[in-house]
Formats: C-alpha cells, sequence, structure tokens
C-alpha cells in the first residue's frame, strides 16, 4: 500500500477526492495558514466602479478574499467587468456562487494562460489582479508587455507553521512514501523548514504536484521523481496517484 500526504487542511471536497482504498492510504498535513492582507481602498473602490476591464484569478482564494473585501466595503462587482479564471475548477467555483466567468483556460501555466488572454485584448486594456504574496511576478510581465494596465494587489500571504520536528514525526511515524503538492508555495514553504535529514529522506519518496509551476519549485531543490497531470487539476491529480499506486510495493 502506498502511504502519502497531502500538503493541505483537508475540506469536504478534497476529502472526497482523495478517498484512501486498498491500494493508497491518504493522510493530510497543514502546514501553513492563510494571513490576509489589508487592500487598498483604491483598489477595491476601482473595482466598484468599472475602473478595470478585466479582473484576472489565477486562485480561488484570491477570488474568495476579493469578494469578502468587496462585501466588507458594501461593493460589487459591476456586470460589464468580465473575469478570467486560470483553470475549470476555480472557473467552476466562481460560477456556483452566480458569477459569470469570461475566459476559462485548462493550461500548463499560468503564464501561458496570459499569454493567451493578452492576445484576445486590446492595448490599454485595464486589469485587476488580486494574488497571493508569494507568487511570482510572471502575470504582470506579460500584460506590461502587450502595453496593458495591469494593478496587483497581494491580498494574501502563506505563513508556515511548520518546524523540521513536525516534519519529522510526520514523515518517520506516518512511514510515508510520497508527498502531494498542492502550490509552487506550499513547497518553497515546506522545503525551507525541512533538515538536511530530513530532505534526504524525501529524495527516495515519490512525489506528486499538481501542475508545471509547482513541479518546477521542486525541480528546483534538485527532487526529479516527480509526476503532474497535464493540466492543474485536483481530480486529474488523484487519479496519477491511483494508477501508481495500484503498481506499488514496496521493497
Amino acid at each position: 500500500m502506498l502511504k502519502t500526504v497531502i500538503t493541505r487542511a483537508p475540506n469536504e471536497r478534497v476529502r472526497e477526492i482523495f478517498k484512501s482504498n486498498a491500494h493508497v492510504e491518504f493522510h493530510f498535513f497543514s502546514y501553513y495558514k492563510y494571513e490576509s492582507l489589508p487592500i487598498n481602498k483604491n483598489f477595491i473602490k476601482n473595482i466598484h466602479q468599472g475602473y478595470f476591464d478585466w479582473i484576472v484569478i489565477t486562485s480561488y482564494k484570491s477570488w474568495e478574499l476579493l469578494i469578502k473585501q468587496l462585501d466588507n466595503s458594501n461593493m460589487d462587482i459591476p456586470k460589464q467587468t468580465k473575469i478570467a479564471a486560470f483553470g475549470p475548477e476555480t472557473a467552476r467555483r466562481i460560477v456556483q456562487l452566480g458569477r459569470e466567468v469570461n475566459f476559462i483556460k485548462n493550461v500548463k501555466n499560468s503564464k501561458y494562460f496570459a499569454s493567451l488572454l493578452a492576445e484576445l485584448l486590446e492595448e490599454d486594456s485595464k486589469i485587476a489582479y488580486p494574488a497571493s504574496s508569494s507568487a511570482g511576478g510572471q502575470i504582470e510581465e506579460i500584460f506590461s508587455q502587450a502595453n496593458m494596465q495591469i494593478i496587483r494587489q497581494n491580498i494574501y500571504k502563506p505563513n508556515s507553521i511548520l518546524d523540521d520536528n513536525k516534519i519529522a514525526e510526520m514523515i518517520y511515524d506516518s512511514n510515508l512514501d510520497s508527498i502531494v503538492f498542492l502550490s509552487a508555495a506550499s513547497v518553497k514553504l515546506f522545503i525551507e523548514k525541512c533538515s538536511e535529514e530530513s530532505l534526504n529522506k524525501i529524495k527516495n519518496m515519490k512525489l506528486f504536484a499538481i501542475g508545471a509551476e509547482t513541479a518546477s519549485m521542486l525541480e528546483k531543490y534538485k527532487y526529479q521523481d516527480i509526476s503532474t497531470p497535464d493540466y492543474p487539476s485536483i481530480k486529474d491529480l488523484s487519479k496519477i496517484i491511483y494508477n501508481f499506486s495500484e503498481g506499488f510495493s514496496r521493497e
């Protein structure tokens, strides 16, 4: 049986997707908390007043916190403002809350997603980009190079609540065979808290990543045995893990 850990706090949806069976035993390990960041009042006001043509959303957490900030200010997003969502799962959850999503692409990374959107937009388009403080600068770079105005607002940041003792306890007590990472930020937070002993132990494990950006972060730390779905999708990732577990045997 493959023993693997999902590096995030479980919710009902995640538990439903990652269910243990005869071939794989899932554990959940939460090691960071999201901290909401103060938002520039003009950013919220400009959204409410329709200043932006588009809002680019690369994670559902960004959308969730943006809507919360708007609600707290008794403001909303005008109907004429278009929404671009990276990945069908993020788009689906936005639509479930009653908002139309105008641009959806299931591609390998957010940079390519931004490139495809930029090709459709006119120069001088105004774009709002609520983001995690840990996200890279590739989104802004793409739109800026296309002569579009993009305003990024860091809306939250992940804070690690880990130390190596907790990591070692997780690795050795659970006798893990693999680790699943669901974001590049989670990789960075996790690896930076590991001792040399823990890092060496992980090098002998099978690693799974939600997408290319997460896998690239693992590769920066010299990890090689990484499997990813063709496109970032928790459901597709779970299928890869189930398929791998069926052929897995402990030596």
